[in-house]
């Protein structure tokens, strides 16, 4: 929960702990809808990533959403992102999932030239939203 409170208040995104705790229980109970990983970088913690799992006629079934990658300060600029996101791809893999999708902030110019470099393209179609 620390580490959500640390990404979430850096991407001016609002952070509620009991929907949080309560989502994070959900996927550690049912790895079929998402996994979280601690990120280590010898015994110090880095940070963390989520691949959640969803099904689309597009990607012609399962694919998985890169839901969140949250790396602390001192472990950026070090290629650890660009090791989590090839560890995420070998994962969905052997998965049998086709497609790997991500979000990332407009203004988080950092991530999205780590994402670019590891083959990630922009759509060109917008990803609307409307919480129920």
């Amino acid at each position: 929960m620390e580490m959500m409170r640390e990404f979430y208040s850096q991407q001016q995104m609002q952070f509620e702990e009991a929907a949080a705790s309560n989502a994070v229980n959900r996927a550690l109970e049912n790895p079929a809808l998402a996994q979280i990983y601690l990120i280590f970088r010898g015994t110090e913690l880095a940070g963390y990533f989520a691949l959640t799992f969803c099904f689309s006629l597009e990607f012609h079934g399962r694919f998985a959403l890169l839901d969140e990658l949250y790396l602390r300060e001192p472990f950026r600029r070090q290629k650890l992102g660009k090791a989590v996101v090839a560890f995420a791809e070998d994962l969905c893999r052997k998965a049998g999932v086709k497609a790997l999708r991500l979000e990332v902030g407009r203004e988080n110019h950092g991530a999205q030239s780590l994402y670019r470099t590891a083959g990630f393209k922009q759509d060109e179609r917008n990803l609307m939203t409307k919480w129920l």
